[in-house]
């Protein structure tokens, strides 16, 4: 099945973590095997007691209802628009499959995966329009893996914030903001004095992010889609660097050097990133073999002249360190 992101309190499991995380996701055959349909049965009630509670003029209460009904319904809502379009495109209406595809994903199917995998769509795999929707399922697991609601519990952001100290009128670049998750944070802390760049390799994290900051109505931070080789900042143009569990896709002392040339006089690089941990003891985050040891990113950051002057310990998954100019 493919579950909502954003239903309040909704927490699908380890496994649905492993697979939105690693983007390593089951062949459409395996899904009746493994996972049970959702239970229909409390939707009558469920559907009375929203419409009392409505009446009453409870909008919270309200919400609390309806977000459960979500949880019930959303599943087998974009299963079948998925099954719908595997249909039509098995019975050769390619334009009703890509309707339906489309309509799955901007309902937030994120199985990319299955998608790619599925000899349903074999005729499609290597057209644009199929790999752009590819893409976006993508991008709807990606959110929900940087933004579900148990991140907060071993990232402490409010907390990092504190120790950053960002100022007012501060330069900051977060490299690799996807959705926003500290960019949002960063451009309120810097004020309308400040400005953030949120650069990122992906078009569909970009996306998501403008819209974010529609919402949030902040002006001061500018987007940029980057290449992965180069962070793409002004010369001597930002206070700050921030890399929030970007580095360990980067491990590149090249790529430090190109973040040197960024800092302003008196500048910083911050890095948060996960503590190398063996499967067994984490089975969900960055693989072992992508992990980023302190005595590594220490040396590579070295190559740039740049050295830890902080360090902070908090945080149970992650270190946060503070490099500056030697």
């Amino acid at each position: 099945m493919h579950y909502p992101r954003s239903a309040r309190g909704f927490r699908p499991g380890l496994l649905l973590f492993l697979a939105a995380a690693c983007l390593c996701l089951a062949r459409p055959g395996a899904r009746a095997q493994e996972e049970s349909p959702p239970d229909v049965s409390d939707l009558g009630p469920l559907e009375a007691r929203y419409t009392e509670t409505y009446g009453t003029g409870d909008y919270a209460g309200a919400l609390e209802i309806a977000n459960e009904i979500v949880e019930i319904t959303w599943p087998i809502h974009v299963e079948m628009l998925y099954n719908i379009a595997r249909l039509h495109n098995l019975t050769g209406e390619k334009m009703k499959a890509y309707e339906y595809l489309q309509t799955a994903v901007d309902a937030g199917y994120w199985n990319a995966g299955e998608m790619r995998a599925d000899d349903a769509f074999e005729n499609l795999r290597e057209e644009k329009r199929f790999r752009k929707l590819v893409r976006g399922a993508w991008a709807n697991g990606y959110v929900w893996v940087l933004e579900r609601p148990e991140r907060d519990e071993f990232q402490q952001p409010e907390r990092v914030m504190e120790v950053l100290a960002f100022k007012p009128g501060e330069r900051v670049a977060d490299i690799g903001a996807g959705t926003g998750y500290f960019t949002v944070r960063v451009a309120k802390a810097v004020g309308p004095t400040g400005t953030v760049l949120a650069h990122d390799i992906s078009e569909e994290m970009l996306d998501y992010l403008e819209r974010r900051l529609e919402a949030e109505q902040l002006e001061n931070v500018v987007m940029r889609k980057v290449e992965r080789d180069d962070p793409m900042l002004p010369e001597d143009g930002v206070d700050t660097i921030l890399l929030v569990d970007t580095w360990h896709y980067i491990r590149d002392p090249e790529y430090a050097k190109k973040l040197r040339a960024g800092l302003a006089s008196g500048g910083r690089v911050i890095v948060v990133d996960y503590r190398p941990r063996p499967f067994e003891e984490r089975p969900w985050g960055p693989p072992p073999e992508q992990q980023t040891p302190r005595e590594e990113l220490d040396a590579h950051f070295a190559q740039a002249g740049l050295v830890p002057v902080r360090e902070y310990d908090f945080l149970s998954e992650q270190y946060i360190v503070e490099y500056e100019v030697q």
